[in-house]
């Protein structure tokens, strides 16, 4: 400070000198830029904790599980047993709000969308060629709900209690479909 009641001598700013200034912004020149980088700075996310690879399979299985059935309503609709789409329709909600209940336990970072999986328009879409019998898309249909009760039931023991519960729940609600597609099968 300068002695003539307050004014800052030629090269101070506020009691400091240029140079301390100087050596200040030059010292704190790479925290700005690293915080400039934002989130890329940090590195890459860790991976999913395996909880979260297993709810996102899962939610995979049931979009293709809708899929599925989607698929089966469309080849069954002419000429079918009038009971059969019935059923079939009824199964695809349930498996709607399986889905609806896997994805809501699934929260995903802000502006991230889910991969879209190959897997599940690969087994929805039908082989070329000529269509299914209704027997065979009906007998296609117990083994996958078979097959899914299965995988739901072996991945319990490794969740979280609540996850867990939802995942016995649904492999539950899918061997009942398994009874339900045999009597539509056998024409009941």
């Amino acid at each position: 400070m300068s002695d003539d009641g307050g004014r800052l001598a030629p090269g101070q700013v506020s009691g400091l000198s240029r140079r301390a200034l100087l050596t200040g912004a030059a010292a704190a020149l790479p925290v700005v830029l690293t915080a400039c980088k934002g989130v890329q700075a940090l590195g890459s996310p860790p991976p999913p904790a395996p909880d979260v690879r297993t709810l996102e399979a899962a939610i995979t299985a049931e979009r293709a599980m809708v899929a599925r059935y989607a698929e089966a309503l469309r080849q069954v609709r002419s000429g079918a047993h009038a009971a059969v789409p019935g059923v079939l329709q009824a199964i695809q909600a349930e498996h709607a709000q399986h889905l609806t209940q896997l994805e809501s336990r699934l929260t995903r970072p802000g502006g991230a969308s889910p991969s879209p999986s190959a897997s599940a328009s690969a087994s929805a879409s039908p082989a070329a060629g000529a269509a299914p019998s209704l027997g065979s898309v009906l007998s296609g249909l117990e083994t996958a709900e078979a097959t899914a009760s299965h995988r739901y039931l072996a991945q319990l023991g490794g969740l979280p209690p609540s996850l867990a519960q939802l995942f016995a729940s649904i492999a539950a609600s899918e061997a009942t479909h398994v009874p339900y597609l045999h009597a539509a099968r056998r024409g009941r």
